[in-house]
C-alpha cells in the first residue's frame, strides 16, 4: 500500500549519500580529504552509526506537479550516534562537498537537536568539523539579514554540556565562523596538518576588511595554533591519525559526568614495578635538566601516556595515563624549557586541564618541580602574576584527589599552586626535592647584602651562608616538622601511586555528577 513512498524514501536516501554530488567528491578526495561520511565510518564501529535526519535539505519541486521532488541539496550537518568500542558517542560532521558546508538555517536547527540529543543522553560529543562559517547566499532567499546572537535556541545546552559529557572536536579543512568556536568550545581538539586552518574569517575577508594578503598556513594552520596561540591542543600527520587520537583520548574518559572513568585491565602494569633508574635520574647540580618525560615512562602505566597540547606552554606538561589501569590526568614540570618554571603560556593549559580532569572525575599526578614564576621584563609585559595566579584557582577550586610527588623545586607562589590548598592532597618528595620562598642561591644575597659586601672576603663568606641555608633546606628538616607527610625511595614512586589511585578512586565514586563550578573552556 505504501510501496511508492518507501520507494521515495530510499531515492532521497539516495540523494543523501551522493553528498554534493560526483565532481566534488572527487575534488574532495584529490585534495587529499575524506568525505564526512567516509570519516564517521573510519571512526565508528561498522555499521553502528545512526543517522539521524538524513531526509532534511533544500527541496526543489516541479512547477506544475506540487508533489513531484525534482532536485534536492542536502544539509552540511551529517549528525547521528554511533559506538567507539563499546561506548556510544553522538556524532557530527560537516559536509564541505556541499557548498563548503556553510552555515545556514537548517544547518543550525540541526545544530540545535544535535546538542541536545547529545545531552539529554549523556552521550560523549565529537565534532568532525570542515566548514567555511556563515552562508552570505541564505539572506537572498529568506529576504533579510540575521541579528547575530549567542542566545540561540542551543546557547544554553552548548555551555551546559561542556559540564556533563565530554566534548571533542577535529579540524579537517578550512575551519571558520561557528566552526572555529566549536574547535575551541571543547575538552580536545586536533587539527591535520597543512590541511586544516583555523580562523574566525579567512584570507578574502582579511584582504577585504585589511588589504592584507595572507596564506592560510600562516593566517591559521596548525603551527599557529598547536605551538603558539593553544586555540588547538594537538595536531595530527592525517586524518586517520587525527580520528585515532579522537579515540585514544575518550577511552581515559567516562561517557559522562554521572560515571566513573573506566579502568582497562588490557593496559594493566605491574604496580610493584621498581625502576633502578629513578634513584639517579636526577642531578645533584639543581641547575641541570633531566628528562621528565623518561620518569612518566617508569612510573605510569607502561605505554598509556597521551600528551596534550605538547607544544604549547613547553615548560609544563599536561597528559593523561593510566595507574594500575586506572585513568589519571598528569601534571609534570619539564626543566628542559625555562627551567620548569610558569609562565603566561603555561596559564591557560593549566587551568583547562585541571578543569577537564576534575570534571570528568579523573585524579590529578602532580610530578612537580616547580622554580617559580618566569621572571623578567617579557613575563611581566605579558601578565604572568595575574594569569598564573588565575591559573591556581583551577587546582584550588578542583574536586578531584590531587596526589603531588615533589622531584626537586618547588619556590613561591607559582610552588604553593602545585597542590590545592583547601583540600587534602596526598603527598610524597623525593629526597632531591628543595623548597621554600625563595631558592637559596638567589635569597642568601638579597638577604644578606650588606653582611657580605662588608665581608673581608665576600665570596667566602657568601659560601658559609648558603651551606648554612642549604642545610637547613634539607627536606629531611621540613619532615621532622610535619611540613611534609613522607619522604619516599624514588623506585617505590609507582607502587605507592597505585595504593594511592585505588583510595582515589572509592572517594571520588561519591562525588558524581556535574561540579558547581561548571567547566571553563
Amino acid at each position: 500500500m505504501w510501496k511508492s513512498e518507501v520507494e521515495e524514501l530510499k531515492a532521497r536516501k539516495t540523494i543523501a549519500y551522493q553528498m554534493g554530488g560526483e565532481k566534488n567528491v572527487a575534488k574532495q578526495h584529490a585534495s587529499g580529504r575524506m568525505t564526512v561520511r567516509e570519516r564517521i565510518d573510519a571512526l565508528c564501529e561498522k555499521d553502528s552509526f545512526l543517522e539521524r535526519g538524513i531526509l532534511s535539505g533544500v527541496p526543489h519541486y516541479d512547477d506544475h506537479e506540487k508533489t513531484k521532488l525534482m532536485d534536492l541539496v542536502p544539509c552540511p550537518f551529517v549528525m547521528g550516534i554511533g559506538k567507539i568500542g563499546e561506548k556510544r558517542v553522538a556524532v557530527h560532521g560537516d559536509d564541505f562537498t556541499i557548498k563548503g558546508a556553510s552555515v545556514g538555517r537548517m544547518y543550525k536547527r540541526k545544530g540545535a537537536y544535535f546538542v541536545k540529543m547529545a545531552r539529554s543522553l549523556r552521550l560523549p560529543i565529537v565534532r568532525l568539523v570542515e566548514g567555511a562559517g556563515g552562508s552570505i547566499r541564505e539572506i537572498l532567499e529568506i529576504g533579510y539579514t540575521e541579528l547575530p546572537s549567542s542566545g540561540d535556541e542551543c546557547a544554553q545546552d552548548r555551555v551546559e554540556v561542556m559540564s556533563e559529557v565530554p566534548v571533542v572536536s577535529a579540524g579537517f579543512g578550512s575551519v571558520a565562523g561557528l566552526g572555529a568556536l566549536y574547535m575551541v568550545q571543547s575538552h580536545f581538539s586536533v587539527m591535520v596538518r597543512k590541511k586544516a586552518h583555523v580562523f574566525v574569517g579567512g584570507p578574502p575577508l582579511v584582504k577585504s576588511a585589511f588589504g592584507e594578503d595572507i596564506g592560510k598556513e600562516d593566517l591559521g594552520g596548525y603551527k599557529l595554533h598547536t605551538r603558539l596561540t593553544g586555540v588547538v591542543d594537538n595536531d595530527a600527520v592525517d586524518e586517520k591519525d587525527a580520528l585515532n587520537q579522537i579515540k585514544k583520548f575518550l577511552s581515559y574518559l567516562p561517557s559522562n559526568v554521572w560515571e566513573m572513568p573506566e579502568q582497562r585491565y588490557a593496559d594493566h602494569d605491574n604496580p610493584g614495578r621498581r625502576e633502578e633508574k629513578l634513584i639517579s635520574i636526577i642531578p645533584r647540580d639543581n641547575r641541570k635538566p633531566y628528562d621528565i618525560r623518561e620518569i612518566m615512562r617508569l612510573v605510569l602505566d607502561r605505554k598509556s601516556i597521551f600528551e596534550i597540547g605538547k607544544y604549547q606552554g613547553r615548560s609544563q606538561i599536561t597528559a593523561l595515563a593510566r595507574l594500575n589501569g586506572y585513568p589519571v590526568g598528569v601534571l609534570a614540570n619539564d626543566p628542559k624549557f625555562l627551567g620548569g618554571s610558569f609562565n603566561y603560556d603555561v596559564a591557560e593549559k593549566y587551568q583547562r586541564f585541571i578543569d577537564m580532569c576534575d570534571t570528568f572525575h579523573l585524579p590529578l599526578v602532580n610530578l612537580s618541580d616547580q622554580p617559580g614564576f618566569t621572571i623578567g621584563k617579557r613575563s611581566e609585559a605579558h601578565g604572568t602574576i595575574r594569569k598564573g595566579v588565575r591559573a591556581s584557582f583551577a587546582i584550588i577550586q578542583a574536586t578531584v584527589p590531587i596526589a603531588v610527588i615533589y622531584l626537586r623545586k618547588c619556590f613561591g607562589v607559582a610552588g604553593g599552586a602545585q597542590k590545592s590548598g583547601i583540600r587534602l592532597s596526598w603527598r610524597y618528595a623525593w629526597p632531591s626535592a628543595v623548597w621554600g620562598n625563595i631558592p637559596v642561591e638567589g635569597g642568601v644575597y638579597a638577604a644578606h647584602r650588606r653582611e657580605i659586601e662588608s665581608a673581608e672576603d665576600p665570596e667566602a663568606y657568601l659560601e658559609d651562608l648558603q651551606e648554612t641555608y642549604r642545610a637547613i633546606s634539607s627536606p629531611f628538616r621540613t619532615a621532622e616538622a610535619f611540613g611534609i607527610e613522607d619522604i619516599i625511595d624514588p623506585r617505590d614512586t609507582r607502587s605507592l601511586l597505585c595504593d594511592w589511585v585505588e583510595m582515589a578512586y572509592t572517594v571520588e565514586k561519591n562525588n558524581l555528577g556535574p561540579k558547581k563550578r561548571g567547566m571553563r573552556c
